[in-house]
């Protein structure tokens, strides 16, 4: 009899410890990734109506799932320093992109006194990095994705992107066919701020930005 209650409440403590262990790690937390990149805009990206090689610079960010994910604890950085160009905005829900801007950047900048460079894409090649607010220190950032780029794919108009969504970089060049030796060799894809990446690497015939949004 006291071995079968010994073993009842060691089932039971057993359990518990469980419960708490599952408890404890709660729900997968949804991690957004680097998901497309233009660092040389020649066309009209923001459709302002004008073209402008800061303030058309454009980083897009992907959700992968599977919760939402709140941008705010997110920010964006370039490869040169520690200081910070855009704090994130927004929630985004998963399987979703929000693209951001070199005037979200720029405007961001001038409200909090940090300049006006806006994304600090170079041309040449450079490195972008998302940056997350480290929940147990909130003056740290840690470091949740990172892209390094060359200066072929940071050419005009032409994009750094993950096909599909979250997947492998590549080279959208559609509006500026890449046909040199060097990696990554061009996809004929088109760039798409704001919009799935659904290239399937097959070459196309370039065509204006202006018809794209059309």
């Amino acid at each position: 009899m006291r071995e079968d209650i010994w073993r009842s409440g060691l089932g039971v403590l057993l359990l518990a410890l469980s419960l708490g262990l599952i408890l404890a790690a709660g729900p997968a937390r949804s991690q957004p990734v680097l998901n497309e990149l233009l660092a040389d805009p020649a066309s009209d990206w923001d459709s302002d109506g004008e073209i402008d090689s800061k303030l058309d610079e454009w980083v897009e960010v992907y959700n992968p799932g599977p919760g939402d994910v709140h941008l705010t604890e997110y920010w964006l950085r370039d490869g040169l320093g520690d200081a910070v160009h855009l704090n994130l905005f927004g929630v985004l829900a998963p399987g979703e992109v929000a693209v951001f801007y070199g005037y979200h950047a720029v405007a961001w900048q001038l409200e909090n006194g940090a300049g006006s460079s806006g994304l600090s894409l170079n041309n040449g090649g450079d490195t972008v990095q998302l940056l997350r607010t480290d929940p147990a220190d909130p003056d740290n950032l840690l470091l949740v994705d990172e892209k390094v780029y060359v200066a072929h794919e940071g050419a005009d108009d032409r994009a750094c992107g993950r096909a599909p969504d979250g997947g492998a970089w590549a080279l959208f060049d559609s509006l500026n066919p890449y046909e040199g030796d060097l990696e990554p060799q061009g996809t004929g894809c088109e760039p798409t701020p704001g919009l799935n990446n659904d290239c399937d690497e097959t070459p196309t015939e370039a065509v204006p930005w202006s018809e794209v949004k059309a």
